[in-house]
């Protein structure tokens, strides 16, 4: 920006404008908005005039897939939503992965799938390995060390810390869109460059979004979606490595989900959902993948039942 813009761009601040280039996203300044230090924060990285320079790989993506699919999982014999055997639901939801993947791969992206599984039985375990055998990007199948949510979520989280790297850790009842994984490398990169910032994206946006009577976000419009600006995630997450070696101090404890005494501690709340004092945070609007879980797991307004069909 030269000077004499620079001039303008202070004069129409006061007024609530901003000039920005036609290719970047634009925030306006909301009033009083420095009482809510995560808005402010994120004003702050897009107002930057210089913008740094970061040596990070984004060129590569990393998925890290959870699957546990046995009888003791299973011993409620239906998904709720869906109708299905739980067995049959999981191994849907694992495919529309795989075809998201492919389609990613198809426009020119490269990933690597890493399946951390906790002792599926050898049918189920069987089913999986044939599905990704439709993959057309590198993968494998790793047996957790321990049983358990928490065990695998500590694995994978600590797998990404040196590998310079994006990465999507997801859990096998999470039903994607065809383009989810091509949109969520695009829209990383794109911020990425734009802020010299890393970020987080949840795919689906958090419960909390609608059942709190007050959560402000910036929303910004992308080239297929809106993407609003969030401080609370599940455990499922696209971001970079880099950020779980910085932040590993986040990461440790969620080695407790599902700890009979300590399950507190493995909270979002107490674990991840702090990331977002440091970095962005996004959550596309529809959602690109979602928790196909129970009702209460869903966001409003998505209808999920064209892309189960389709899958």
């Amino acid at each position: 920006m030269n000077d004499l813009l620079r001039i303008v761009d202070r004069l129409l601040k006061k007024g609530g404008y901003v000039i920005k280039k036609h290719s970047e996203y634009n925030l306006l300044p909301l009033e009083n908005f420095q009482n809510n230090p995560l808005l402010k924060g994120v004003y702050d990285v897009f107002d930057k005039k210089e913008k740094t320079t970061l040596s990070d790989d984004v060129s590569k993506l990393n998925i890290c897939l959870r699957t546990c699919i046995n009888e003791k999982r299973a011993r409620h014999s239906y998904n709720e939503l869906t109708g299905v055997a739980i067995d049959e639901h999981l191994l849907r939801c694992i495919q529309s992965l795989i075809t998201s993947i492919n389609k990613a791969v198809k426009n020119n992206k490269k990933i690597k799938l890493t399946v951390f599984d906790d002792r599926s039985n050898s049918v189920s375990l069987e089913k999986i390995n044939n599905l990704l055998n439709i993959l057309r990007c590198d993968w494998e199948i790793i047996k957790t060390e321990n049983t358990g949510q928490g065990g695998s979520l500590y694995e994978h989280f600590n797998f990404a810390r040196d590998k310079n790297s994006l990465f999507y850790f997801c859990e096998d009842d999470y039903l994607h869109i065809p383009d989810a994984i091509n949109e969520m490398i695009n829209f990383y990169k794109g911020i990425y460059e734009e802020t010299s910032t890393h970020l987080l994206i949840h795919p689906q946006e958090h419960e909390l979004i609608y059942s709190q009577i007050n959560y402000p976000s910036y929303i910004l419009s992308g080239q297929n979606r809106r993407w609003r600006t969030i401080s609370h995630a599940t455990h499922t997450f696209f971001t970079h490595s880099s950020i779980v070696e910085k932040y590993w101090k986040y990461f440790d404890n969620t080695k407790y989900v599902g700890h009979k005494e300590k399950r507190h501690l493995g909270s979002e709340k107490q674990t991840t959902d702090k990331l977002f004092n440091h970095i962005l945070g996004f959550s596309p609007i529809p959602a690109v993948a979602v928790h196909l879980q129970s009702q209460s797991s869903l966001p409003p307004f998505f209808d999920w039942k064209d892309i189960w069909d389709d899958t």
